[in-house]
């Protein structure tokens, strides 16, 4: 309505007088276009030429642009001063505010401007030729490309017929957000840029590029399927290269999604045909991360020893690397030297775990901490959050104080990065201190693993689930509520029998054993009590060691 008035006053149909406003024509005939832009078309389309080429040059520019950019990419620079006015005067355009933390500007210097409605822009920018427009904003993009300091050029660029260019200051742009975990952000340069290069052959490099890196970023934001989407999609084009290294990184990569999902079987061949790619390749910092990642799938299934010894090897490998002088031909470049910090952490992680079930927690706590602070030093903070994760344990049998900081500290970590999985385990973990530590179980236990529980249900993430389940299932054990207690302990042994981890099944057995007995059906209770016991067995651990560090990552 705003808008038809405003055309009917430009067009003299509305005039005011003293008495108010008069129709000077039978409102009958008056022509009033059908749609709204229809109607904003018909604004722009009773201006002056140059000031109509001026406001639709500002459209190019986005809703919000300086004035002297529009200056610089203007074919008619002379023309804008009083373009702008008359823009302002027909209220098309307004004064816009300075960004957040620049200084106002006076009348004379004042350069900002936006159009009073997006819909404006969008109308303007549309009634452009597709050959206007891309010769457009090929010609901001120089003039940004030009300009220290200035980075959206790769929307212009990735709008010109230099896409390629485009492309490459969006994946800049993407890097950077990622770097200081805006994934949001991140994900949508990335995305951007991958519609730009669409099916152009010259863009394949940077086509596999944004696809392996919206992987890496999709998985921890719970969007594993379209995860593996792009990680397949990236190792089908490294099988054709005949790239082995490149093969072997999506093998692992996507042998950690099925991991999460609980498909062990799954994972463990893929970290196998990662290695079987890598055989013989002995100065690749790949090998560390595919040992690093057998050690974790051996200590979750209860195998001590052989986690030991996997992660000891990425350990020596990942050192062994990093250790090369910068004149060796095998000296590492600065990714991959990112790369073997990574290693070097999880390494460390992995072995600490694996010595806290062998009953050298002294030993445990210092590899863990010794992974955090790689991790820490290296701006690796998904890193950092499974070293929090797995301290928060350990420090509960040496210092409950510090087990709950921990805890918070790495759940703070987690959610500034934005990885729900290690969110879900941290709030689990703090479930368990708030309920063993302190006496604000009811009012921050229960509620930190009923969180955990919704985040893995959200997520999928069928192999921590178990995990806050049997948490609450001790809580209501001790607080007497057995049947919401074998409700949970219940639904966790669905999921952790067909996985068999022992730190796992070990407190299902022994919390319905409990439960059975306190009934009084002392067959069923027995009947549990031997399935614990050969739980242990098995795993060559003493009950104690399941009953005081109960979940290690």
């Amino acid at each position: 309505l705003e808008e038809i008035v405003r055309g009917l006053i430009a067009d003299g149909v509305l005039v005011r007088e003293d008495s108010g406003w008069r129709c000077t024509a039978d409102a009958a005939t008056v022509d009033v276009p059908p749609t709204i832009q229809g109607l904003l078309l018909s604004r722009v389309d009773r201006l002056p030429p140059a000031t109509r080429r001026v406001v639709q040059e500002a459209a190019v520019l986005g809703p919000e642009f300086e004035a002297s950019l529009l200056r610089r990419v203007s074919s008619e620079p002379a023309a804008c001063a009083s373009a702008l006015a008359l823009l302002q005067e027909s209220q098309l355009l307004e004064e816009a505010a300075p960004p957040m933390g620049a200084p106002k500007p006076s009348t004379a210097t004042r350069s900002r401007y936006r159009f009073t409605n997006t819909l404006v822009q969008e109308v303007v920018y549309q009634s452009l030729l597709v050959r206007r427009r891309l010769e457009l904003h090929g010609r901001v993009g120089q003039v940004l490309e030009a300009a220290v300091g200035e980075h959206p050029q790769g929307h212009h660029f990735s709008l010109s017929d230099e896409k390629l260019k485009g492309v490459r200051y969006l994946l800049e742009a993407a890097d950077w957000a990622r770097g200081v975990y805006a994934n949001d952000d991140a994900v949508r340069h990335y995305e951007r840029g991958l519609a730009t290069l669409g099916d152009d052959a010259r863009g394949e490099a940077e086509r596999l590029a944004v696809r392996e890196r919206l992987g890496d970023l999709l998985a921890p934001m719970g969007r594993r399927e379209e995860a593996l989407k792009h990680y397949g999609a990236v190792l089908a084009r490294g099988r054709d290269a005949g790239d082995r290294a490149a093969q072997a990184r999506l093998h692992r990569k996507i042998g950690g999604l099925h991991w999460e999902t609980g498909d062990r079987g799954r994972a463990l061949a893929d970290f196998q045909a990662g290695l079987a790619l890598l055989e013989g390749e002995t100065e690749h910092i790949e090998l560390a991360h595919l040992y690093q990642e057998m050690g974790r799938l051996a200590f979750r299934s209860g195998d001590n020893p052989g986690a030991i010894h996997w992660a000891e090897r990425a350990l020596a490998h990942a050192e062994r690397l990093a250790s090369a002088p910068p004149q060796a031909a095998t000296a590492l470049d600065p990714e991959a030297r990112k790369e073997s910090a990574l290693a070097v952490s999880h390494a460390h992680n992995t072995l600490g775990v694996a010595l806290a079930r062998t009953g050298r927690l002294s030993d445990a706590v210092e590899h863990i901490e010794q992974s955090v602070a790689v991790a820490q030093s290296g701006e690796l903070l998904q890193a950092a959050c499974r070293g929090y994760t797995n301290l928060g344990v350990l420090y509960s049998t040496l210092d409950p104080k510090r087990a709950i900081e921990t805890c918070l500290k790495g759940l703070e970590t987690a959610k500034r990065i934005g990885d729900l999985g290690f969110q879900s385990r941290l709030q689990t973990n703090l479930a368990v201190a708030y309920c063993a530590l302190t006496d604000r179980c009811e009012e921050q236990g229960i509620v930190a693993a009923q969180a955990a529980i919704e985040l893995d249900r959200q997520l999928g993430q069928l192999d921590h689930l178990a995990v806050p389940l049997i948490v609450l299932g001790q809580i209501q054990q001790c607080h007497g509520d057995p049947e919401l207690a074998f409700k949970y302990f219940r639904e966790a042994l669905e999921l952790v029998e067909e996985v068999g981890e022992p730190q796992l099944l070990f407190p299902c057995y022994d919390g319905l054993a409990t439960l059975h007995l306190d009934r009084g059906e002392e067959a069923e209770a027995e009947q549990y009590m031997l399935k614990a016991q050969q739980v242990c067995e098995r795993a060559g651990l003493e009950p104690d060691s399941l009953l005081v560090l109960p979940f290690l990552e």
